[in-house]
């Protein structure tokens, strides 16, 4: 239900931001909220409570975002509120993002190794990734994971590429484990 719910809701923000030719726009103020969400655990919580009026939480949102949203924006928010589905605002706002770096073709790529790579090859990643794909650019999060031996893992949404030591041994047992040895 909520992935039906930030879908519906994130994609009506994103049309209208297309149809009005402001996605730059609307996409900048969904950073805000997230970001004063983000900065403000407590924030969102307070909205669900059910003891807060429809009337008070619009009321602290204007207070809160006015004059740093558009009105589309602040009717997304007014809509949410009156239809009891402020609580799912942060998975609303992560659908909308994920759409707009798609139509922009901006890849988010997950890169785990077993040390911190150095600039120049973080750059031949990036190289590399956006070679291979038909990103325009990449938003490039590095990770060290030191359970793997070597190599390195390349998440880009929900592909994976492992070329660690680890998972490479791992089909290495996998195959020697297979292997039947004959009575001699």
């Amino acid at each position: 239900m909520a992935k039906l719910v930030s879908k519906v809701y994130g994609d009506a923000l994103f049309e209208l931001a297309l149809e009005e030719d402001k996605l730059e726009s609307v996409w900048d103020e969904v950073r805000v909220i997230s970001q004063a969400l983000e900065e403000n655990p407590e924030f969102l919580p307070t909205l669900k409570h059910p003891d807060m009026s429809i009337e008070r939480k619009q009321a602290l949102l204007k207070e809160v975002f006015a004059d740093k949203l558009s009105t589309d924006v602040m009717g997304l928010l007014d809509v949410m509120v009156r239809k009891n589905r402020i609580g799912e605002l942060e998975k609303v706002l992560a659908y909308f993002d994920e759409k707009a770096k798609e139509r922009q073709k901006i890849g988010v790529v997950e890169v785990r190794t077993p040390v911190a790579l150095s600039e120049a090859d973080r750059k031949k990643v990036e190289a590399r990734v956006l070679e291979v794909t038909d990103f325009a650019s990449l938003e490039m999060n590095y990770k060290v994971d030191e359970t793997l031996l070597g190599g390195m893992v390349i998440r880009i949404g929900d592909q994976v590429l492992d070329n660690s030591i680890r998972s490479k041994l791992e089909a290495m047992g996998r195959q020697l484990a297979s292997v039947r040895l004959s009575n001699c």
